[in-house]
């Protein structure tokens, strides 16, 4: 089967995940409004550092097509909403450019398109998307810095939340080639587990550095 994927959104998440989607043999369609950040993306050039990204990035960049014009994610069988969500000072999420992203890729895609929420969200956000359940999906993406590359290409396990529908065959047959357990719950299960994992860490690190200050003393 030959499907092509389409990232909307190219932060540190859409574009590690832009290249290990490539890394696996398919085509790639990578939107982003920033067309300082296209054209830096079209010589190579990555707004980051990470492990093995710029290697990957130059092995598969003949399978990637960095864009700022949106009307070429309707090329796309699967369309994965990849901005990273941005907080304030009080760690607050603020969803609006999310919003507004999402409602331009919506408007310019075909209907048959499959559409996946990657970024963090509340539970009932991906719900409350007008688009058709049956192809609407939250993917939990678990990457972390300076090892974002090695999750993306080998998760240990990938969540998926959906509505009471089957896997889409094309969604299926992309997800089959990260060779992980594929765990399936409704949206508002997958977007608590994501909250729940960085929860998770961050509670891991406070009490790594509560056991540091210990010792020390």
């Amino acid at each position: 089967m030959k499907i092509k994927i389409g990232y909307a959104g190219l932060s540190h998440l859409g574009i590690n995940y832009a290249v290990a989607s490539a890394t696996k043999g398919f085509d790639v369609v990578g939107f982003d409004n920033n067309s300082m950040l296209i054209s830096s993306l079209k010589k190579k050039k990555l707004p980051f550092y990470e492990k093995n990204l710029e290697q990957n990035l130059k092995k598969k960049f003949n399978k990637i097509k960095f864009t700022n014009n949106i009307k070429n994610l309707s090329e796309c069988d699967l369309i994965f909403i990849s901005q990273d969500t941005p907080t304030n000072s009080l760690n607050q999420s603020n969803l609006s450019l999310l919003k507004i992203l999402i409602k331009k890729v919506i408007i310019n895609i075909k209907k048959k398109c499959n559409l996946i929420i990657l970024s963090q969200v509340p539970p009932g956000f991906t719900r409350s998307i007008k688009w058709n359940k049956q192809k609407l999906y939250y993917q939990v993406e678990t990457l972390i810095f300076s090892k974002a590359q090695e999750r993306a290409l080998k998760p240990e396990r990938i969540i998926v939340g959906k509505d009471s529908n089957k896997m889409n065959k094309k969604y299926n047959f992309f997800l089959k080639k990260f060779k992980c357990p594929i765990l399936e719950m409704n949206y508002e299960s997958a977007e608590l587990a994501k909250i729940s994992i960085n929860i998770f860490l961050i509670s891991s690190v406070t009490s790594t550095n509560i056991l540091s200050e210990i010792s020390e003393n």
